[in-house]
């Protein structure tokens, strides 16, 4: 994965962590199967955007952006 993918994972991923946090404290009953299914659906998304941006690499080299020389 590229730099900016990871830029990109870290911008959503750490509001995620703060929201999922926050839903566990505003939980009055605590059900938990609510937060289990929305994890589950963040790993699958997680998973399936990792899963494509690589193959997409793969079968597209020349969309690549090439490293940039400040010469």
């Amino acid at each position: 994965m590229q730099t900016s993918s990871f830029i990109f994972f870290g911008l959503l991923l750490i509001p995620l962590v703060v929201f999922l946090i926050w839903m566990i404290r505003q939980d009055k009953k605590k059900n938990y199967l609510g937060l289990v299914l929305l994890l589950i659906g963040a790993v699958i998304a997680v998973y399936t955007i990792v899963k494509l941006d690589s193959s997409f690499i793969k079968n597209n080299p020349q969309l690549v952006p090439k490293a940039s020389s400040f010469k």
